[in-house]
């Protein structure tokens, strides 16, 4: 299961915090993954809640499994939720994802069989990263841009589509339905360290991959880079990126 950071973990505990857990009976995580939310989250419920997940990776389900075996709480699926959801209506009570709606072609369709899976009164619970926030310190402003925008803008082969500004979308994407009725929480997650294992150091290690990509040349990354650990070691370096959180009730 994937090793999280502290600041990543303070991040997804304030995320957790939001979710209305009184007499919920059934949670649902879209884009589950390996299922470590839905775990962390199954820590603040009742011992006879339903915990289901759903990921369209074989891998990633295989590992929730996995890890949750002997607890008779979880399930997992595997499908894909650009199609309909595998479940019944007025199912469940709560619908939670992270990090998955960038990467759906049709959001208004999975929005509207969220709204079909959810009881009377259901939750929406959905967390994104906003790419394109994300704030780094260094000498170079063009480049420090570009490199930003570039990665934002990085359709992975796992991905259907690609949007870097999900998480300033959440509120109009869930918001032009006319389904639920909601808000919005933000959560700005800060480094000063760069190191292993706080979040800006794994994602400009990502960066790297652009190169790969033959999206930034080897000598744009590699000056970034120098830049990057210069400031650090003078106690300047800086990142920071928000997550936004849409929190809304069935209507």
């Amino acid at each position: 299961m994937e090793q999280l950071g502290p600041d990543n973990i303070k991040m997804r505990n304030y995320v957790y915090s939001l979710i209305d857990l009184t007499e919920v009976k059934s949670i649902l995580d879209i884009g589950c993954g390996d299922g470590y939310d839905l775990l962390q989250i199954a820590k603040l419920t009742q011992k006879n809640v339903r915990l289901v997940g759903i990921d369209k990776s074989t891998k990633k389900i295989d590992e929730a499994r996995t890890v949750t075996q002997n607890d008779f709480r979880f399930s997992f699926l595997v499908h894909d939720v650009s199609s309909e959801l595998p479940f019944k209506s007025e199912e469940f009570n709560i619908v939670f994802s992270k990090d998955l709606l960038e990467c759906i072609i049709d959001k208004d369709h999975l929005i509207k069989e969220i709204h079909r899976i959810l009881r009377p009164n259901g939750k929406v619970v959905f967390a994104h990263w906003d790419w394109d926030s994300q704030v780094i310190d260094g000498q170079n402003k063009k480049l420090v841009r570009k490199i930003i925008h570039t990665f934002g803008d990085w359709k992975q082969k796992w991905m259907t589509d690609c949007d870097s500004w999900m998480g300033r979308r959440l509120w109009g994407t869930f918001n032009r339905t006319g389904l639920f009725k909601g808000n919005i929480y933000i959560y700005v997650l800060t480094n000063t360290k760069f190191c292993a294992p706080y979040y800006g150091y794994e994602r400009i290690k990502d960066f790297k991959m652009l190169v790969k990509q033959g999206m930034i040349k080897k000598e744009e990354y590699e000056n970034f880079h120098k830049d990057i650990v210069n400031l650090f070691q003078n106690g300047e370096y800086f990142y920071a990126i928000t997550m936004y959180i849409y929190v809304g009730r069935k209507i």
